[in-house]
């Protein structure tokens, strides 16, 4: 298994730097549903994906969740606000079984200030990622519900996909499709049971592949909308 001192932003270190890192770093087993850290709480930790994923949650009035981000292996999280001492904005959960990487804080924050290099790299890695969180923000209040599932599926198509011979298979439940999109079960159910209808998909019980990547494509962007749906679903 590569090491954390492998991953985009760390590569800028010196030898005896990584060597060092490597050895303050614990890799950590976790199972589905395990709460790594939560919203508000202390950033103690710059946290990295070995094997797996974890969703990024953010909590919304009326007592429900967003899943801001899907984080992929090989990718960093927490380290924003672990370099800068601030809170986690954010909890993250173990999406599936999986092992991540922790490093303590105080250690990262002394890395930065030493190689400013460091810094940067870390903020570019994770920049992108969070402009993609705040467009889907954005998306839940101005885009039809069938598009954001389409735009979402897709988007964990090109971090977690797995290419098979009938097409993508994604590992996620709709339920977590609707906690993606601000939307319910019920309605992201209905809406991947129609595009199973037509062929975009076929779907399982805790996967969905995608058989017609163009057509759900063209729906992301269009904002097609199933006909069983009103449009303030």
């Amino acid at each position: 298994m590569p090491t954390l001192s492998g991953l985009p932003g760390f590569r800028v270190l010196p030898a005896a730097e990584k060597q060092a890192l490597d050895g303050a770093t614990h890799a950590v087993a976790v199972e589905r549903g395990q709460v790594l850290f939560r919203e508000g709480g202390v950033a103690d930790s710059v946290w990295a994906v070995a094997a797996g994923s974890v969703h990024i949650v953010k909590s919304v009035p009326a007592g429900r969740e967003i899943i801001l981000e899907v984080v992929a292996a090989g990718e960093l999280f927490g380290a924003v606000v672990a370099i800068e001492n601030r809170p986690y904005p954010a909890s993250a959960v173990a999406a599936c079984d999986g092992t991540v990487w922790r490093l303590p804080a105080a250690l990262a924050r002394d890395c930065c200030q030493r190689y400013p290099s460091l810094r940067a790299a870390i903020l570019g890695h994770v920049a992108e990622r969070l402009r993609s969180a705040h467009e889907r923000l954005r998306s839940v209040a101005l885009e039809r519900v069938e598009q954001r599932l389409a735009r979402a599926l897709l988007t964990l198509a090109s971090k977690i996909g797995v290419e098979e011979e009938d097409g993508t298979l994604v590992k996620v439940t709709r339920q977590e499709l609707a906690d993606m999109t601000g939307t319910t079960v019920e309605t992201a159910i209905r809406v991947t049971s129609r595009w199973q209808s037509i062929g975009v998909v076929s779907a399982q019980r805790s996967s969905l592949q995608i058989a017609d990547e163009k057509r759900l494509a063209a729906i992301a962007e269009d904002g097609v909308e199933a006909p069983c749906l009103r449009r303030d679903e």
